[in-house]
């Protein structure tokens, strides 16, 4: 572990049940305020993104038509101008509509996935069932044996979370980790957790995603609350 204590990588990384989760309940949330909506400045400014490049298109044909019509190079310095200025307004345009949306979502998303620092109470590590059956340490007659020395183990971690807000609960995650891995899943061992506001005890997984940083702002914000 490190100063902060932060997890070790489970083998399988995958959160797509998690984001669906996140998705129904946003799907289900009640429709945002009027605020939280696209103005209609912004709606417009959106659509120009799909105009400007087809009006673009349009004026560059009929400069190439008069180009080749009349011998002039003036129509093809135009061509280079309008399509230099029309890329240039474009990108500048979708990285404002991306900004914007990307904080219209995270204004909704701090109302669904709330982080939290989770300490473990209990760890329990056992053999993945689906292993060899000849391979040593596999489940069999001895299934409460000692897990095995390398290759995947599922843990089970009761784990008391402290969340950035509201209020203190205990709940149970399961994961599959490297057995090397699952030797730094002990008593005492933290690290950042993320759950659905509305049902903490029954969604909370383990965060791995955050950067460095992230992790020690949810570190502060847990300690605060």
């Amino acid at each position: 572990m490190d100063s902060l204590g932060t997890w070790p990588q489970p083998l399988s990384g995958d959160d797509r049940a998690f984001d669906r989760q996140v998705l129904q309940r946003l799907r289900s949330a009640e429709a945002p305020a009027a605020g939280d909506r696209p103005g209609l400045r912004e709606r417009l400014g959106t659509s120009l993104l799909l105009v400007i490049p087809l009006a673009s298109a349009l004026v560059v044909v009929l400069l190439w038509q008069r180009a080749a019509a009349g011998g002039s190079a003036l129509p093809l310095v135009l061509i280079a101008v309008v399509l230099v200025v029309a890329a240039v307004w474009w990108v500048s345009r979708l990285k404002r509509a991306f900004a914007a949306a990307q904080q219209r979502l995270g204004t909704r998303l701090a109302d669904v996935v709330v982080h939290g620092v989770g300490v473990v109470r209990e760890v329990t590590v056992a053999p993945v069932p689906d292993r060899d059956p000849a391979s040593p340490g596999t489940p069999g007659a001895d299934d409460d044996g000692p897990a095995p020395a390398e290759g995947p183990v599922r843990a089970r971690l009761e784990l008391s979370v402290t969340p950035v807000r509201g209020e203190r609960f205990s709940t149970v995650v399961e994961a599959v980790y490297d057995a090397g891995d699952a030797l730094r899943l002990e008593a005492g061992a933290h690290g950042p957790v993320r759950f659905l506001r509305d049902d903490p005890a029954g969604t909370t997984v383990i965060e791995t995603r955050l950067s460095a940083e992230q992790v020690q702002e949810v570190y502060r914000a847990a300690a605060l609350n």
